[in-house]
């Protein structure tokens, strides 16, 4: 019998907003040697991460389904804000996008989300290991970049994932806050969502390659930087906002917005 562990948002609540034009923190941004060993600290435990710890106003802003048209454009609205971001990408993308994944390797972080977006529960066993191996792998020949980092296509993931991750030491990385963007919300309602966790460790969840996500996110990062919030990579997230082990175990246990199905 085999355990599929179908993974969804934690449920928190939002912390108040911060006055407005609150300054931005000025840690300087860990090495990828101290991001390394932050993923790997946590990845340790085996299971998957919702949110990082609470003790400073950093942000991870994650976008799923990439490379594709509209990753180039997110990239462009990042840097003007000084901002970094996580995509996590699909292998059968990157022949149409190479130049693009290289991008987003080299300016922010990359996590893997599977060679076709396939719902892994659905697959066997070593289709599933092969849908994360095989695009993991085309991805560091491309780029020339560890992938150290992995998301499940809905969320949904299983036991046979997780112990390979485990084995290679890489993290899976769930939300804080899913933005819905993928269920064809609105961008107001994206954007509504998003700022809802505009708070210390939390990681939000979008989707680059929609045109109703293009328009919260030109409204969602100045709203950060007003709020006095920085967006990082999940990597330098965990490295400047370090969670407790317990808070992740915590989190995973408790199965908030998760649900374990037999098949």
């Amino acid at each position: 019998m085999r355990i599929a562990i179908v993974l969804g948002a934690l449920v928190l609540t939002a912390a108040p907003t911060l006055a407005a034009n609150t300054p931005m923190p000025t840690d300087p941004m860990p090495s990828k040697a101290d991001q390394q060993a932050a993923v790997q600290r946590v990845a340790a435990v085996g299971v998957p991460i919702y949110r990082a710890g609470n003790q400073k106003r950093y942000v991870a802003l994650t976008f799923d389904d990439g490379p594709g048209p509209g990753t180039d454009t997110v990239m462009d609205e990042m840097r003007r804000y000084g901002f970094h971001a996580t995509f996590f990408t699909n292998g059968k993308n990157f022949a149409t996008w190479p130049e693009t994944l290289k991008r987003a390797a080299r300016d922010h972080s990359l996590g893997d989300h599977t060679w076709s977006h396939h719902h892994m529960p659905g697959l066997p066993v070593p289709q599933q290991i092969s849908q994360v191996a095989t695009s993991v792998a085309a991805s560091e020949r491309i780029t020339g970049t560890p992938v150290m980092l992995f998301r499940s296509p809905y969320g949904a993931s299983t036991g046979a994932v997780q112990n390979w991750l485990t084995q290679k030491r890489m993290l899976q990385v769930m939300w804080t806050q899913d933005s819905r963007d993928s269920l064809g919300a609105p961008w107001t309602e994206i954007l509504r969502r998003s700022e809802q966790f505009i708070t210390p460790g939390s990681i939000i969840l979008l989707h680059e390659n929609r045109g109703q996500t293009a328009k919260a996110v030109n409204r969602l990062l100045p709203e950060i930087r007003r709020r006095g919030f920085k967006a990082v990579t999940v990597p330098e997230l965990l490295a400047l906002n370090p969670p407790d082990l317990a808070q992740v175990r915590s989190d995973a246990g408790a199965r908030a917005g998760t649900r374990t199905v037999r098949q």
